[in-house]
């Protein structure tokens, strides 16, 4: 069968599907469009030195494999990366892609621009003299820190200038947290929480929200994820957005470090050209390793090649420069991050680390790493990581929600919705219990809508209902006490309570309240928890939907 015109692939697998529901049609299947995959590269001058963005087939195992995963796009201006670091110079590298940020230095005698908090997030320079940090510590000159993470993520590949990002087309929000001699831990949070869109005293409403978050920042020594950190990074997996950190340069356990040690956030060890741990680098048994450099070893062009400005001590003008470190790593996993939203909007913050770290590569035989299991998942691997979120496109996470005053659960397929109940727009007492599971996002291999349900107020229940089973949509439609709210996802439908192969049941509980118009439902792939809630008064329904595996 042919059409006018060409179908994208939600429209063509929703007509096949169509076709083959009719008795005439044996199979029907989409005549995908395929084209030729050669590696795209970047054309800039100085693309040459970037070790970091090549991959083994180029002689560095130590790469991330951009040019492969760039066949897939370079990019989307719809995200938005926040840089919390020492701020921002302009640079030809970056255009108009730098959105307004803020400057959160609160000490007039770190931030280095005469005043404290204001809305200026440009870097003007961080150099200190001899003692200024502490006695003993030596004299440096300005750093440029901020902008050389910048241009790890987000230069200009295609501008026939300087050097590569691994995406060329995302925004980037800043957020200066550091000055001179560092950042304090309540100015990096604040600064991590308005990055967010959340709000903080004194500082106007962040319009533009970040789905990932770079901290190339020294960690605190402590023993655990210090409670402030925890606070804030749990409500960054709420928003749906993926926090990366810097592992640290102490050649030490980043387990005792925040927020590297922290679970919500991604810690980032650092790699040489060849794919093992960098001499400096701090490292640990969770987050993923990336370039991060080590001129200790293999000389000054093993370090990552990036945006700098050209000043010792106050800006003159944008240049490129040398860096390395952990700090180096971790935007590297943001830009990889980046490219992976790019392709499939849909993915959480809590999705692209598990899709960063599936992806990931593993560490060469022999290596430190390979044999010590201290460097994390893997090497982050763009091509990988960008290949399996464009897999994902068919399915859509489902969070589970509890309000602890309600004693009621809640379902969402939206991650945008799921943001919203995080930030109470549902009202209080709601939280992700972190139970999830795939579903389906269109019609596709027999999947069938999910109805979703919602007491009609002042009549039904305070509560939400969601059915596969076509039967019982539409007789739940008939009832005046639920309305209709639309398709929440889909899944296939359980026979004798037992699902398809290469699926996984949900199973329903039901609170047999309804003599008091507080009906609830709860719906998990846990049968531990289900025999739980029904040991605790619930009624179990068995299997009512099956989702992907």
């Amino acid at each position: 069968m042919r059409f006018d015109t060409l179908l994208t692939q939600d429209e063509a697998e929703s007509e096949a599907h169509r076709l083959r529901a009719l008795p005439q049609v044996m199979s029907a299947d989409v005549d995908l469009v395929s084209r030729p995959q050669q590696a795209r590269t970047s054309t800039d001058p100085q693309f040459a030195k970037q070790w970091s963005l090549l991959g083994t087939t180029q002689g560095f195992a130590g790469g991330i494999d951009a040019e492969a995963a760039w066949t897939r796009g370079t990019g989307s201006s719809s995200v938005v990366v926040a840089v919390l670091d020492s701020g921002i110079r302009p640079h030809p590298e970056f255009g108009d892609r730098i959105l307004p940020g803020y400057d959160f230095v609160s000490d007039p005698d770190y931030a280095n621009d005469g005043n404290g908090r204001d809305a200026d997030p440009a870097d003007p320079g961080d150099r200190v003299g001899a003692s200024e940090c502490g006695i003993g510590e030596p004299a440096q000159p300005s750093t440029w820190h901020g902008t050389h993470v910048t241009g790890i993520i987000a230069a200009d590949g295609a501008n026939g200038i300087g050097i590569a990002g691994v995406t060329w087309k995302t925004r980037i929000l800043p957020v200066r947290v550091l000055g001179k001699c560092g950042g304090t831990t309540s100015d990096i949070l604040d600064g991590l929480r308005w990055a967010l869109g959340l709000p903080v005293p004194g500082v106007p409403t962040n319009l533009n929200p970040a789905q990932i978050l770079n901290l190339s920042l020294g960690g605190t020594p402590s023993f655990g994820c210090l409670a402030p950190y925890r606070a804030a990074l749990a409500e960054a997996q709420g928003q749906g957005a993926l926090v990366v950190v810097a592992a640290g340069n102490d050649s030490s356990t980043s387990a005792i470090f925040s927020p590297a040690n922290c679970a919500d956030a991604l810690p980032v060890v650092a790699t040489d050209p060849f794919g093992d741990l960098a001499s400096y680098s701090n490292y640990g048994r969770t987050g993923l390793g990336a370039p991060g450099g080590d001129s200790a070893y293999f000389g000054p062009t093993a370090e990552i090649l990036s945006t700098v400005d050209i000043g010792n001590d106050q800006p003159l003008g944008p240049d490129y420069g040398y860096a390395q470190g952990t700090s180096m790593a971790a935007p590297h996993v943001s830009g990889i991050a980046a490219l992976m939203l790019a392709t499939n909007p849909q993915l959480s913050g809590t999705e692209l680390r598990s899709l960063l770290e599936y992806g990931a590569s593993a560490y060469p035989v022999g290596s430190y790493c390979a044999y010590s299991n201290l460097c994390g998942t893997g090497l982050a691997n763009a091509h990988n990581s960008v290949s399996t979120a464009a897999a994902m496109l068919g399915y859509q996470l489902v969070h589970e929600f509890h309000n602890t005053d309600l004693q009621h659960y809640f379902l969402t397929g939206s991650k945008d919705e799921a943001a919203l109940i995080e930030k109470g727009s549902a009202g209080p007492g709601w939280t992700d219990t972190r139970e999830y599971f795939y579903a389906w996002s269109r019609a596709v291999d027999g999947a069938a809508p999910v109805c979703r349900f919602y007491g009609t107020p002042g009549i039904g229940p305070n509560s939400h209902f969601y059915t596969a089973s076509a039967q019982e949509c539409d007789l739940v439609k008939l009832d005046p006490g639920w309305t209709y709210e639309g398709i929440a996802f889909y899944a296939r439908l359980p026979t004798e309570d037992a699902c398809p192969v290469d699926t996984i049941p949900v199973f329903r509980s039901y609170n047999m309240r309804w003599m008091l118009n507080d009906s609830n439902h709860r719906y998990t792939t846990d049968e531990a928890i289900y025999q739980q809630m029904n040991r605790s008064g619930w009624v179990g329904e068995g299997v009512a939907l099956c989702v992907a595996a």
